[in-house]
């Protein structure tokens, strides 16, 4: 039966509410290539000396990645739409985990950026497709909170892991690091195939043809509606996102401090982005999703005209200097699993296809902050905060588009569901 949820979209109860193991499982496979991104970052300087490169050559490392990893979220989720969500997260890992070993082994950059490429091409598997088994389960409220855990780990996880690669790699090298990550991914690997069990069935597959595969995302990049909300959430994730992209310029040539210090940055980030995360669902109970949507759209932008007031002219003193970009990231994580469930409401036939439009426009923008943006505002802190500023409006503008064509678009979401 056909039920409207609390989004104001088509849906129908499929689960009971989640359960605690259901939350750690999602979300720890959710860490997959996320935790990847930036694990090895505090290395960078060991990795120019070993293999003969510049600072830039390394930096494109991280780039090379990013760029796969968007591109290989751009179909992912349509792969799982036709295979299963489990066969592609279990792939995916192995495959990951293979890369990971070469990569530790690498004799020149040019090596290096072969295993980045099979790297980012595996890393969209967790996160696209545990936003796909989550709406294959669950709907409105329960989807909101479990996706808000997702994206805790989406934005944590490369907050945490310069954190743990900068400890790796004082005390046992940069080679390490890859190593570490091997045995990350079998162990989530592990997980997977012992615990998670498959939510789409044969009979709700999609068929696996490169044009119906395209009709589709044609259909879907036609939606308004649609096409707004991803791009507006991946705006959102830029303006946090940066601080993360920027880490090594910011804790070293803003912040003074060493490569076993990203800490101080890393954390005070990741207790605001928990705490707006956890609080996110709750008040959306309260006040509704547009309320929350705007009034934290509201905070990116103060966020980022306060951080260019305060900074512009010269970096503020620790800890003021991250006290904008927590404000930023509180509001980040309030609304965007919010909208990650709301973006998930046009295509209830082609989740994976729409989880993977929408991770594609976020790693999208962590790929454009590491590889365009970050060269710009490195060593200027304002510079940092401008770019929240300009993320912010971005978001408001592009949510102002979906508060107005939303109706139309569940509109006929209902008029397909009742064929």
């Amino acid at each position: 039966m056909v039920t409207r949820d609390s989004f104001g979209g088509s849906s129908s109860r499929r689960s009971a509410p989640p359960k605690l193991r259901d939350a750690v499982l999602l979300t720890v496979v959710s860490s997959v290539g996320p935790f990847a991104v930036s694990t090895y970052m505090p290395a960078f300087g060991q990795i120019e000396a070993a293999l003969g490169a510049s600072a830039v050559a390394v930096q494109q490392s991280l780039s090379i990645y990013l760029l796969f990893f968007a591109i290989s979220s751009l179909f992912i989720g349509a792969v799982s739409d036709a295979l299963g969500r489990r066969p592609v997260i279990l792939g995916g890992t192995l495959i990951f985990a293979l890369a990971s070993i070469a990569a530790m082994f690498s004799t020149s950059i040019e090596m290096l950026y072969c295993c980045r490429v099979v790297q980012g091409l595996c890393a969209a598997c967790g996160p696209v497709v545990t936003q796909a088994v989550i709406r294959d389960r669950w709907d409105g409220v329960d989807a909101a909170r479990l996706i808000a855990l997702n994206a805790i780990l989406f934005a944590l996880a490369p907050a945490i892991a310069p954190i743990v690669g900068g400890y790796i790699t004082k005390f046992a090298g940069w080679r390490w690091v890859f190593c570490f990550l091997a045995v990350f991914n079998l162990v989530i690997g592990a997980a997977a195939f012992f615990c998670l069990r498959e939510t789409l069935s044969p009979e709700r597959r999609s068929v696996f043809r490169p044009a119906v595969m395209a009709h589709n995302y044609v259909r879907a990049l036609k939606n308004r509606a649609f096409l707004a909300g991803v791009t507006g959430h991946g705006f959102c994730f830029l303006g946090g996102i940066v601080y993360s992209a920027g880490s090594a310029d910011f804790v070293a040539d803003i912040m003074h401090m060493e490569e076993d210090q990203f800490g101080y940055l890393m954390l005070p980030l990741v207790v605001a982005t928990m705490t707006g995360a956890w609080l996110g669902p709750r008040i959306m109970t309260r006040i509704g999703s547009w309320r929350l949507i705007f009034s934290g759209g509201a905070l990116l932008v103060l966020s980022g005209l306060a951080a260019i007031a305060i900074e512009y002219g010269g970096a503020a003193a620790y800890p003021v200097v991250i006290a904008f970009p927590m404000l930023y990231n509180f509001a980040m994580s309030l609304v965007r699993p919010v909208m990650n469930v709301m973006n998930l409401d046009y295509f209830p036939r082609n989740r994976g296809m729409a989880a993977s439009i929408q991770q594609f426009f976020q790693t999208s923008a962590f790929c454009f902050s590491s590889a365009a943006l970050v060269p710009i505002v490195m060593g200027e802190a304002w510079k940092y905060g401008a770019v929240m500023l300009f993320s912010g409006l971005a978001t408001i503008v592009l949510w102002c588009v979906v508060r107005r064509s939303r109706p139309a678009a569940l509109a006929a979401v209902q008029r397909e569901e009742t064929r």
